[in-house]
This record gives C-alpha cells, sequence and structure tokens, in this order.
C-alpha cells in the first residue's frame, strides 16, 4: 500500500470506530472524517477538489430525504399517526397480544408510507399511554414497534435510509422496491408475529391476567378513547394525505415521467408548504439536518476510500470465496449485511458496502439486482440483531429509558436476535427461490 491508500484507511477505520463508540456525534464524527480524507486526497493525489463536490455526495439522497423530512414535518401536527394507533388500541379490545401485533403492523405500514424512525416517533408515545393505562409492560411493545419498523420499511424505497441509498447508488425505482421487497416484507412480518407470540408467551399471559383482573374498567379505558379525537387539524390531514398520496405515485411513475425520486420529494414539498402554510420555524427545526451532514460526510469518507481501491479489492476477496456463484455470492451479501448491520448502525455499513457491491458485480459480470436486493434484505432485518443495529431501535430504546422501563443491550439483544435470524431465513429462502426459479430475477 502506498502513503495515501494507507492514510485512507486509518481514517476510515477510525471515523467507523467512532461512529460505533458513539461517544462523540456521529455527524461530527463523519464531517471530520470527511475533511480528512480529502485533505489526504488532496496532498497524496488520489483525491480531487471537484471530485468532492460533483461525484462524492450523492445529492439524490439527500434530495429524497429532505423531501420527505419537511412533509414528515407538516403531518406531524395533523395528529393522523396518533388516530390510527387510538384505532389499533381500540381493535386489540384489551388484549395484550393483538394490542403488540396491532401497533406492530400499524408501524409497519407506516413505515413504508414514510421512514421508519418518524412512524415510532409517531406511533410509540400513544402506545406507552395506552400500555400505562392498562397496566402493562411497555418494553415488548416497544421493542416490537421498532423491529416492525425496520422490516416494514424494507418494502419500499422511501421506508428505511439503507433503501434511499442503495435505490439512489444502484438506479432503482420505487416500483422495482415495492416488486422486489415488498412480498419479502409481508412474509418476513407474519414470520415476525409468529415469533413474537412464542417468545413472549409468558408475558402475554400475565399481562391478559392483568387485565382481566381489572374486569370491564381496563377495557372501557380503551373503548372510550376515540380516534377522531386525535386529529388536531383535519383540513390540514386532507391535504398532508393528497400529497403524500401525490408523492407516492410520482415515484412510481419514475419510468414515465424521468424525475428523480429527489425531484418528486422536494416537488412534494414544496406543494404542501405552499397549500398548508405552516410555521416554517417549526417545520424546518423538524428537519433531522444533522442526518443529513451525516450521510454528506459519509459519502465522502467512502468515496474517498473507493478512490484507492481498497473497497475493489475487498470485493475481490469476497467472490473468491464463492468461486464466482451468484447464489452463493447474494447469500454472501445477505449474511455479512445482518451480521454487520448488527454490529454498525446500518446506514453508515450500507454506505461502505455500495463501491463493493459495484465491484462484485462488475466482476462477476451480473445482469440482475440480486446484490443489491441482499444488501437491503441484510441491512434492514440484521438491523434489528441489536439495538444500536439502527436509527429506529435507538429511538425506541431511548423512549424506554425516558419512560423509566429501560431496554438494556442483553434484553434487546435475547428477543431481537431471534427475531432477525427468522427474517434472515425469510431472504435466503426469496433468494433461493430468485436464483433455482426466477433466474435470479
Amino acid at each position: 500500500m502506498d502513503v495515501g491508500t494507507l492514510a485512507a484507511v486509518a481514517i476510515f477505520v477510525v471515523t467507523y470506530v467512532l461512529i460505533i463508540s458513539e461517544r462523540i456525534d456521529r455527524a461530527t464524527v463523519a464531517m471530520a472524517g470527511a475533511a480528512a480524507i480529502v485533505i489526504a486526497g488532496l496532498v497524496t493525489g488520489f483525491y480531487t477538489q471537484e471530485e468532492v463536490i460533483v461525484e462524492a455526495i450523492d445529492w439524490n439522497t439527500i434530495g429524497l430525504l429532505l423531501g420527505m423530512m419537511l412533509i414528515v414535518g407538516v403531518i406531524e401536527d395533523t395528529g393522523l399517526f396518533e388516530g390510527l394507533a387510538v384505532y389499533a388500541a381500540k381493535l386489540s379490545q384489551g388484549n395484550y397480544f393483538y394490542l403488540l401485533a396491532l401497533f406492530g403492523v400499524l408501524t409497519a405500514i407506516g413505515s413504508m408510507t414514510i421512514d421508519n424512525v418518524t412512524t415510532v416517533l409517531l406511533v410509540a408515545p400513544v402506545s406507552i399511554r395506552i400500555c400505562d393505562d392498562l397496566d402493562v409492560d411497555i418494553k415488548p411493545v416497544l421493542l416490537f414497534e421498532a423491529i416492525m419498523a425496520n422490516v416494514g420499511g424494507a418494502g419500499t424505497l422511501v421506508g428505511d435510509p439503507p433503501n434511499v441509498l442503495i435505490g439512489s447508488e444502484a438506479g432503482l425505482t420505487y416500483v422495482d422496491f415495492l416488486r422486489n421487497l415488498l412480498p419479502v416484507t409481508v412474509v418476513s412480518i407474519l414470520v415476525s408475529l409468529a415469533i413474537v407470540r412464542v417468545l413472549y408467551r409468558d408475558e402475554i399471559a400475565e399481562a391478559n391476567r392483568k387485565i382481566a383482573a381489572a374486569g370491564e374498567g381496563a377495557e372501557d379505558t380503551i373503548m372510550s378513547l376515540h380516534p377522531k379525537d386525535q386529529i388536531e387539524d383535519w383540513t390540514l390531514t386532507y391535504k398532508s394525505v393528497i400529497v403524500l398520496l401525490a408523492v407516492t405515485i410520482g415515484f412510481a411513475l419514475h419510468s414515465v415521467t424521468g424525475l428523480e425520486p429527489a425531484a418528486v420529494a422536494l416537488i412534494g414539498a414544496s406543494a404542501l408548504l405552499l397549500i398548508t402554510d405552516p410555521d416554517m420555524e417549526r417545520v424546518v427545526g423538524r428537519v433531522e439536518w444533522t442526518t443529513l451532514l451525516f450521510f454528506a460526510g459519509l459519502f465522502v469518507v467512502v468515496h474517498g476510500i473507493s478512490k484507492t481501491g481498497v473497497l475493489t479489492q475487498v470485493a475481490q476477496a469476497l467472490t473468491s470465496l464463492t468461486a464466482g456463484s451468484t447464489y452463493l455470492t447474494s447469500i454472501m451479501v445477505l449474511l455479512v449485511s445482518a451480521v454487520g448491520s448488527g454490529v454498525v448502525d446500518n446506514i453508515p455499513f450500507t454506505a461502505a458496502m455500495l463501491p463493493v457491491i459495484h465491484a462484485m458485480n462488475q466482476q462477476l459480470h451480473l445482469h440482475t439486482d440480486v446484490l443489491w436486493w441482499a444488501l437491503a434484505m441484510g441491512a434492514a432485518f440484521g438491523g434489528n440483531a441489536t439495538y444500536i443495529g439502527s436509527s429506529a431501535t435507538v429511538v425506541a430504546v431511548k423512549m424506554s429509558e425516558r419512560h423509566g422501563d429501560n431496554i438494556d443491550f442483553t434484553y434487546w439483544l435475547r428477543y431481537g436476535t431471534l427475531i432477525m435470524v427468522g427474517t434472515v431465513i425469510v431472504a435466503i429462502c426469496d433468494l433461493t427461490v430468485r436464483e433455482f426459479i426466477l433466474g435470479a430475477a
């Protein structure tokens, strides 16, 4: 290795170690890593200023995230998801497993529509309140909501940040994600429900005994709630839903309009802001600017190390392990991504894997997107193994801490890992069907 390559590898490793440690804000680490690798690149010659500005940062990803964040910033004022959560609680009729399942499914569907982190932030407070009213354990509900957020988010382009990265890098459309990942997502939701029913059988039985002992009062507590009371502004709700549907249709019509997802999201956000005239300071304040800076910094760091050729060598080493078999390579990508996303937040892990998958596709002369789907499933499902695996799981743990029912690392590992294994098995079955029945579609 030359000096430039050694410097790039060192900066990359230090950046990721600091991100994993969470001792310093990850946006700060990513931006510092970006600055360091740019300086190293300019000094040693593997990076130019033009490459940093034009090539390194994926502006389509940044634009898509910004547009959706602005739309969500308006939707938060409607009370829509809070109303849906109350409706789900009423459907449970005081049965703890039904409550757990309905909140989980609602979170999964919400994550397909907006994004998994926002959905958890909107649904979890209502579920905490209802569990408190029933005097039942909140930890299984919060854990399952976060897991379902990741599983559900895997099904669409906008549901999970790793999907946004993969879609932009590989040129995959909203419809591509629906066609390829929605079926496996639905099956994974059902499998997760079955696993949770078994894992939490004692907790479910205990909670139902508590609810039964409380008599009709517990059920009356839930049935007295009215979903419509959660809606704060019906006009704003109607406008927000219409724009959200229009944006979703815009994503689906990419092949007709030629508009990139970022353009569709930003146009939708602009339209919603125009027709609702919200408090802009409040809406803009809800945009996760640190997340956008985190992405921008990661793009520069990963692009910098990819310029040295190190990631191409990693791809060569991985493909040599499978003797050039597309099927075995896809399984390996899935498993590596699942394990890696459980150790590292699935966003930086996916960002680092993008150039590796590109190189593997070239080395294997693949004309399918199967490795991209393997990466997407591995990142989404693997992120459930530990609570540091994804942003949605981190949010759920922080909410449990604020409530006083701390979900510690061991607790999450005991349940999250088993659900992760179940969904990864579903993903392996999906890849097997693609290879031997659909021809690696």
